[in-house]
Parts: C-alpha cells; structure tokens; sequence
C-alpha cells in the first residue's frame, strides 16, 4: 500500500536520524535510528530489530518481504565475464560541428570475446557515477553505443544504440575515467581518454591505445573503427590546384540588409572548367577549420557559406551550403579565410578588410575586392556585380523637357550607351549655380533597377504628367523622383556620385537650342542627336519633331539614329491595313525640314502633306490620301514632289509618280 502524506520530509538527511511511530493515545509503537544512508540502498530491517544494506538489484524492497540479509551464493556460471571481455572502444565527448552525425555525445562499447553476453546487472561508471546498463544481449563481435536517452544518435547497421536515461549530460572534454563493471562487481575495462576534439571520436586501436577517428563523419558508431594510419589515397583522388575554387564574397556586417536576411556568409566560386568534389575539404577562419559538406562544385558555379539554423538568400543556380560549426559572427575588422582540399593544399586565400554594413566584398578578376555595388548590397549564389560602374561615363543626358505642356511634368532622359545594365542607385542628380558650386542634391537612391544595355530611364516628378502627353514605348522606363526644378530658358544640369560626387555628364542646355521653327517650346524636349559626342555641344541637341509628338521619353530620338550617305525620300506606299500611305526618308545630318505635295499629271496641286516639317535622320511620315479640299483623291496616278532643305544651304527635290487606290 502506498500512503502518500503532504507534510512528509521533503528529505531524509544522508547522516541519519531517530523515525518513530506514535499511536493516537501517544504511545511510540516503534523507535529507530538509521545508520549512514548509502546510495541506491535502502537500510531493511531483518528479524532480530537489526538494520542491513538492502541486497534486492533494485537497491530496495517497497511495498514488499525485504530482501535476504546473507545472499546465497551465485548459482554457477552465472557471470563469468573476465577483463577485457568487453571493451571502451570509441568516445565522442565533444560532437560540436559534426554534418554526418548528430550533435550527440556517445561511448561505444564492443565485446570483445568469442561468446555472447548478458549485461543484466552490468554498470557503466564517468568518473566516479554509477549508469545501470540495460539489460541486453551483446552479441559476440558486436558493438554497442551509449548515450543519453530521448537525444538523437546514428548507429551503423548491425550495431546496438543502448539510450540511457542517467547517462550523463555532458561528458567533459578535458577528459575523464571511463569504467564497465559486470553483475559480479569485477571491472571488465577501464580507461581514461585524452582531451576531447570538436566533431572527431576518439577510437581504440588493437593495442588498446586510443586516437583520433579518421572517419569523414567524424566517427564510427556501431562499427568498426577507421584506420589508425590512413592508407595511401588513390591515385590523384584530388587534382585541384590553387585557385581552382575562390573566396569570391564576403558579407562580413549584414546589418541593414533589406532585401537579404542579416545573415553572414562567404561566397566560393569554382573558377576551374570542371566539376570538383568538396569531400574532405576545410574552410579556415582566422585559424578555426570547418569541414565542408560532401558535395560536388560544377565548374563555374557558385556556393554560399553560412551557419546552419539562420536564414539565407541564394540566387537561382547557386547552392546553399549551411555549416553547423561555421563562425557564429565574422570580424567586421577583417580576417584571413582559406580554403584547403581533402589533400591539405591551400587552394585559396584571402583577407578580406574592414566591413561596412549590409554591403558584402566582392572580388574582382584580378583578386582585388570591392564594396558590392548591387542595391540589394551583395549578389550571394550569382554573378559580382560591376566593380566600376561608371567606367568611361556611360550613363548620359539624352533628352531634357524644361517647358512642359499645361498640365505636364518635366523630364530627364538618361541613356546607357555601354553594352552592360548600369545601376543609378548611387548616382544623383543637381544643378550648377552661377559661381561654379553645386546646387541640391537629388539622389536617385530608390531606383533599383539598372538601366539595361543601350536602354532609357525617364525621371520626372509624375509619370502621368509624361504618359498623358508622350507615347513612351516602355512606360516601366519611367520613374517618379524628386528634382532640381528645369529652367525654361537654360540651366546646367550635372550627373554625379553620391560616394564621390565625380561627374558623370554635365550639360548647360539653352532654349536657344531649338530649332528656328519652334515659335513655341511648350511641350517640346531638346533632344541629343548622337550620343557618342560632347555632350556640352550645342550643334548636338535639337528640338524633336512634330511626327514623334515633340518628345520620345523612353525610346530613341526622333533626332538620333542612323544617317545616310546620301538624301533619299520614297514615293507614297500605300498601307492596306490603315488605309494611309507612308513615306519613308534618310537625311545626312540632323536639322533637315521637307515640304511634301500631291500634283495631277497636268501639274494641278492637289494635296500638301508638309511644309516646312522638321525630320529626324531617318522616319517615315504618313499620309491620309486627303487632298487640300479635304476630300479623298480619286483613283488614278499621281504626282509625287519632295523637297528636303538644311539651315546650312543643303537642298534636294524628289519628284516620283505613284498611284493612288480606290
């Protein structure tokens, strides 16, 4: 019967005390003083009043006849285990880092005799504590791993996980006594092992002497061990040679970090042309060595670094490699990292400097590093992004609208002339004031997105003030940013960076640089007619033409493109599908008006389609087969007349016949 009772001794000293018994009428029924208690025995009681160490396994006899005060002898064979029978074979004691395993600390046992046997009774002792084994069967030649029960363990086929509820928690990694004593109280093995090493086992040798576990797990539970001496490797098991695989990014401080988790981490590139396996291979950090997971580089492809357990972004094509014993925080003053193959070569080396938050080192070709200069601060799995992004000053003023139309926005153009995506995040945009100094900055810091290869960025202070008056070919091209206020009649407008304000292009535009045409230059943009020239060149920039709407915003100038050796415009073509006719031309040069007219074979005008008309360097115009009296012409062959005339003299007529459909 069990008699719980709230107010019973939360404990029973250890030393002894004086227990009684004591009726309702107060009289003591029984008196005792226990003796020394011992551990994991209970002091019964035997006949003659008389107090003995319990002999029950169990260390006591609850609710039950005590245990016999003189235990009869062993019934023959009953253990007849010797020293050496079973022994310590293997010892994780500190399994912090291991990829294969689990972080769990274990002690494998082996028997070690030619029979099986029962360890009913038998006794694992760390140090001075006393483990009760399970009571098992080991069979001959077999192995059995001790450890914690309720924690993760992996135990080779054919081996024998034995969890232990009182293994202890932490075996020391200083090293400590390990013992195994059988049911008879005989000490069948006994050893001390070495300070303990992250992630490797220390395993026993033939000779009962023990060393680190050469296995790439880091051990071997529940088998045999790994050679003490390794073999000889196969022939070139591992070809690389330095900088075959390369540090290629460093995120060192990702505070700040947006668009990426603030996670650390080290991008490596396999910048050889063939595949190359990582097995067996370390990265070294400062003098810390991690091994690296088992896994095949593809030639030209890129892995990233970090911690396992944290969050990471890898770009689409590159591989996420998580390392339990990566570094928990990387130097944001700088360390050295290696990378070392399963030969132990120093494939690559690095030490990358100082950090700066949320911008990742990257490498250029020929070794050197710099702060990432993608918006998003670092390009973890991809290609680095450009080292020098302003190279040559690629990113020009291409068109400019001072003098919006009622209800308009003015307008910049920005075109990348290289064969590249050129990022403007760091880039701004300001005016120069009369004594030289620069006026605001403006930053363009919230565009992310480049400006393609050849391509067009529109920044303006509403995009519907430029969309509902320009047909823009890519209206994505169009962005809303705050602006130095455009002058109508001229101002000098500087584009520069933000980290060292270098100039990138300047132009002092003026409205005299319209064409003489132009009564009016509302809602008309000056646009640059070749790229490739000086921009402060006043005989570059024209208006643009009517034909295009006055503006391009977004798409090529109605004044740029290709030009011809030669003067040429084309007789009407008519266009079935819009029921017009189109009349296509390529001038010399920028600047050229035309004057265009429809005549009977008998030389009666009958329609004029332009006069005086500015054109770009090549287009076509279209016609809506209207005469002057604004009623279609008849059906019949016509007169075509084209004359096409320059500010600078140049003058050529064009005179074809065409037919005109029904």
């Amino acid at each position: 019967m069990n008699l719980p009772v709230p107010a019973f001794p939360s404990s029973l000293a250890n030393t002894g005390k004086t227990l009684k018994i004591i009726n309702s009428l107060g009289l003591t029924i029984d008196s005792v003083d226990y003796a020394e208690a011992k551990p994991a025995r209970a002091w019964e009681r035997d006949g003659a009043g008389y107090f003995y160490l319990s002999n029950d396994p169990k260390g006591g006899t609850p609710g039950a006849a005590n245990s016999p005060k003189e235990l009869p002898p062993p019934p023959a064979d009953t253990d007849n285990s010797n020293p050496g029978d079973v022994i310590i074979n293997e010892i994780m004691a500190n399994p912090a880092g291991l990829t294969e395993l689990p972080e769990t600390e274990y002690v494998e046992i082996c028997n070690a005799s030619g029979r099986n046997i029962s360890m009913n009774g038998w006794i694992f002792v760390y140090d001075n504590r006393a483990v009760a084994l399970p009571d098992t069967t080991l069979s001959a030649g077999g192995y059995a791993v001790l450890y914690r029960a309720s924690q993760n363990i992996f135990v080779e086929s054919g081996g024998m996980n034995l969890p232990v509820a009182t293994f202890p928690s932490s075996l020391a990694n200083t090293g400590k006594t390990l013992k195994i004593i059988n049911s008879t109280g005989m000490t069948i093995d006994s050893v001390e092992y070495a300070e303990a090493r992250p992630a490797r086992a220390w395993e026993r040798d033939d000779d009962g002497n023990f060393y680190l576990s050469n296995d790439l797990k880091g051990g071997t539970p529940g088998a045999s061990n790994s050679p003490k001496e390794l073999l000889p490797p196969p022939a070139n098991p591992d070809n690389s040679n330095p900088g075959d695989v390369i540090i290629n990014e460093v995120m060192a401080n990702p505070t700040g970090l947006t668009e990426f988790p603030e996670t650390e981490y080290v991008e490596i590139l396999n910048a050889s042309d063939t595949d190359i396996s990582l097995s067996g291979w370390t990265f070294v950090y400062d003098s810390r060595a991690v091994t690296l997971p088992n896994t095949t580089l593809f030639a030209g492809s890129y892995a990233v670094l970090y911690r396992a357990g944290q969050n990471i972004f890898v770009e689409s094509g590159g591989v996420d490699l998580p390392v339990s014993a990566f570094p928990s925080s990387l130097a944001n003053t700088g360390k050295m990292l290696k990378i070392i193959n399963s030969t132990g070569m120093t494939i690559d080396s690095v030490e990358y400097a100082e950090a700066r938050p949320a911008r990742a080192w990257e490498r250029d070709d020929e070794g050197y590093f710099y702060p990432s200069n993608d918006p998003r601060g670092g390009t973890p799995g991809a290609i680095n992004s450009l080292k020098y992004i302003w190279n040559g000053k690629e990113i020009i003023f291409n068109e400019i609208l001072p003098e919006p139309f009622e209800g308009g926005s003015e307008y910049i153009e920005l075109y990348n002339r290289s064969e590249h995506s050129l990022f403007v995040f760091n880039l701004a945009i300001a005016t120069r004031k009369s004594d030289g100094t620069l006026d605001t900055r403006y930053p363009l810091s919230s565009i992310t997105v480049p400006v393609p290869p050849n391509g067009y960025m529109v920044l303006t202070a509403s995009r519907k003030g430029v969309l509902d008056f320009y047909a823009a070919s890519a209206e994505p091209s169009v962005y809303e940013v705050r602006l130095p206020l455009l002058n109508n009649t001229g101002s000098t407008l500087i584009l520069l960076s933000t980290s060292d304000e270098t100039v990138i292009d300047e132009v002092s535009y003026s409205h005299k640089w319209h064409d003489i045409a132009i009564k009016t230059a509302k809602g008309v943009a000056l646009e640059r007619i070749d790229p490739d020239a000086v921009s402060q060149d006043a005989v570059n920039w024209t208006s643009a033409i009517s034909m295009v709407g006055y503006g391009t915003p977004g798409y090529r100038n109605s004044q740029s493109g290709q030009t011809g050796t030669t003067l040429s415009v084309s007789a009407p073509e008519y266009m079935p599908e819009t029921n017009e006719y189109r009349i296509a031309y390529q001038v010399d040069q920028a600047g050229y008006r035309c004057r265009l007219q429809i005549f009977t074979l008998e030389g009666a005008r009958v329609a004029e389609i332009a006069s005086n008309q500015l054109v770009g360097t090549d287009g076509e115009i279209y016609w809506n087969g209207y005469g002057s009296d604004e009623s279609r012409l008849h059906a019949g062959l016509y007169i075509f007349h084209a004359e096409l005339y320059h500010p600078d003299g140049k003058r050529k007529a064009f005179k074809k016949a065409f037919l005109v459909r029904p």
